[in-house]
């Protein structure tokens, strides 16, 4: 931890200059070069170094960043896929303050909690760095804030949005999994934050079980897990109290935020008429799983809802049969080629008969993204867009290309059951020397497969190796199909770092 010393010379105009100097250098060598605050200076460049992708704001803003706040904070890519706002939001959990950064752009007043003297300043460093001056800064624990609010000793107005991180980490460091293990405990905390706000979201670990969520709080909440670039960053859960009403300033009476102190008491600027919170959150309904995923690379961001209660998704499917994609493919350009490709494929290659594939040609595979893994919905969503599963943990297969899937598309080149031998002479004929390895229920590591066919991971090739019922196959895969969709293109440009 960054001691209030290590903040003081991180703060004189010398140390400052030599950080930037030697932003692009090796810390190591700088922690060894410079007979003064090395250590502390390479540790600082270290992690602006790694900044750069994860938190480019507080990159370009130099701000300071202490080792362990930094591994635990949200990347600034989850973080703006929150699509929360109003005029107050109460963060509870501040740490780096990535969260309440985000949140500075969606409401008119941000107030934030944190235990730690040292952080505290950080914060409030960092902050004035990025020019976040609608932001609050409180030095004191969560428990003790929400108890002066529900008492009335403290005072911020109509709160819109609670937000909770907790630190899931015990007092010996050892990582925990329950919610109520959690520090502050939300569960035995819950019932205070309800009376104070309409919503109260729970940031819970990636490996949080999403059943355990209805479990303790019932169809009253809702889930949201969010990916970026296929990896579960962050899971949601949210939890109204559909008896006390959400509020915001309308925009146009909105405080200014140029020149909001971070240390101001904000509770006056809260005054003025509320209407109720934007649709994204006030009429949300409940019981649901959201599914956001951050796919870039010229898909954006793609959003799917399903009713946990209900058992079925909020929105119509959009099926296409073998026959409609042909002769209305929105994606014309892409489809005509690995059509010539598939017909090209010796019947003794094909993966399935008509009668294990209920009437669905198979001309593509698609791995759908991480987060319908997470909520264990493969086969409701293959389903959903008219495909088949071949598992709950597996592939799915299609004759068509679904519109505006969520995952990854690839048409089948070749396909073939995984006879080693036959496998090897394969690759050789066609000159395949590296491919990429994918798997799903399969029995063998890619690194294991590609030592047996005696090739190299890497290059420009694909290849899948899954099970179809009981027998392994192996898949030869052409290039990556982009779904380009104009809305999620603009999304993207939104959320651009």
């Amino acid at each position: 931890m960054i001691s209030c010393n290590d903040i003081k010379t991180l703060l004189r105009p010398d140390v400052r200059e030599q950080i930037a100097v030697h932003l692009n250098d090796d810390p190591t060598k700088v922690a060894l070069s410079l007979r003064e605050n090395g250590p502390l200076v390479a540790t600082q460049i270290k992690y602006l170094q790694r900044a750069r992708i994860k938190l480019p704001a507080y990159y370009a803003a130099q701000c300071i960043l202490p080792p362990l706040s930094f591994e635990q904070a949200s990347s600034e890519e989850s973080a703006s896929l929150k699509h929360y706002t109003g005029h107050t939001c109460l963060d509870l959990t501040c740490g780096l303050g990535v969260d309440a950064f985000h949140f500075s752009k969606c409401f008119a007043q941000v107030v934030t909690v944190e235990q730690s003297a040292e952080l505290c300043e950080i914060a409030r460093i960092n902050f004035e760095r990025l020019q976040a001056r609608n932001i609050r800064i409180i030095a004191t624990t969560a428990e003790q804030y929400v108890a002066d609010l529900n008492s009335r000793a403290e005072s911020i107005g109509p709160i819109d949005l609670i937000y909770i991180d907790p630190a899931r980490r015990d007092s010996q460091g050892k990582k925990v999994w329950l919610l109520e293990d959690c520090s502050p405990n939300v569960t035995k905390l819950l019932p205070s934050l309800l009376q104070l706000s309409p919503l109260v979201v729970i940031k819970a670990s990636p490996l949080f079980d999403i059943d355990e969520a209805f479990r303790l709080f019932g169809e009253k909440c809702s889930v949201e897990i969010i990916s970026v670039r296929g990896e579960c960053k962050e899971v949601l859960i949210e939890i109204r109290n559909s008896q006390k009403n959400s509020t915001v300033v309308p925009s146009d009476s909105l405080p200014s935020t140029d020149n909001l102190s971070t240390t101001e008491n904000l509770s006056t600027r809260s005054e003025a008429p509320h209407t109720p919170v934007d649709a994204a959150t006030d009429s949300a309904p409940m019981g649901v799983i959201r599914l956001t995923a951050w796919l870039l690379a010229k898909r954006g961001s793609s959003s799917l809802c399903y009713s946990h209660k209900e058992e079925k998704w909020l929105s119509p499917p959009q099926e296409k049969t073998e026959q409609q994609t042909s002769k209305q493919n929105p994606f014309p350009e892409q489809n005509q080629d690995h059509s010539a490709q598939i017909s090209a494929i010796q019947q003794d290659t094909l993966l399935f008969s008509r009668e294990k594939t209920d009437g669905i040609a198979t001309r593509y595979l698609l791995i759908p993204d991480v987060v319908l893994y997470k909520a264990r919905l493969i086969e409701q969503y293959a389903q959903y867009c008219g495909c088949r599963a071949n598992s709950a943990t597996g592939y799915l297969f299609s004759g068509h290309i679904p519109q505006s899937f969520v995952g990854h598309i690839y048409p089948i080149q070749w396909a073939t059951p995984y006879k080693l031998k036959a496998l090897k002479s394969r690759f050789k004929e066609d000159g395949i020397t590296r491919c990429n390895l994918l798997k799903k229920d399969f029995p063998q590591d890619a690194e294991t497969i590609a030592k047996s066919l005696g090739i190299r991971q890497g290059g420009t090739h694909y290849a899948a190796f899954t099970r179809i019922g009981t027998q392994p196959y192996a898949l030869m895969l052409g290039d990556e199909i982009f779904i380009q969709n104009p809305d999620i293109d603009q999304h993207e440009q939104q959320h651009k770092p």
